[in-house]
């Protein structure tokens, strides 16, 4: 009988010990969104959490906001990991971001970690790990 007692007690501590955690935690993201130039149409902000998500051009979440002058600051709350935000504005209102015929935006963008002087690149280049309460820059750039 001690023999079983002792086995359900290292059951229920290892269960205990080893059991991932319910909650990572919420961290409340500020997010900068840096040289605005103008206050017509909307800031288009995406929300990544993969790599797939990234990819596929399906964000967690989508955030429209008002432009201000000089930067548009926002703060989002979201669960401690990794994301990618992509911002860019939309100058005109048309709900897209514009683009020549190449490809390359007419209207200003910007990703997290991206100054704008390469081609924009994947999740891993653009991620940031959100572990605590944070201010995230984000400089929009025209080519």
């Amino acid at each position: 009988m001690k023999k079983l007692l002792s086995f359900f007690t290292i059951l229920v501590l290892s269960a205990v010990c080893f059991a991932e955690p319910q909650d990572a935690g919420v961290c409340e993201v500020r997010l900068i969104i840096k040289n605005v130039q103008t206050t017509n149409g909307t800031i288009v902000v995406s929300i990544h959490d993969s790599e797939k998500s990234f990819s596929k051009r399906i964000p967690l979440q989508t955030l429209r906001l008002e432009p201000e002058l000089p930067s548009v600051l926002y703060t989002v709350k979201l669960p401690c990991r990794e994301y990618a935000f992509c911002v860019y504005h939309d100058t005109n209102g048309d709900g897209e971001l514009n683009t020549n015929l190449v490809g390359i935006p007419k209207e200003p963008f910007g990703f997290s970690n991206y100054e704008g002087k390469s081609a924009p690149g994947n999740f891993k280049r653009h991620k940031v790990v959100i572990s605590t309460d944070c201010d995230i820059e984000i400089p929009l750039v025209v080519f």
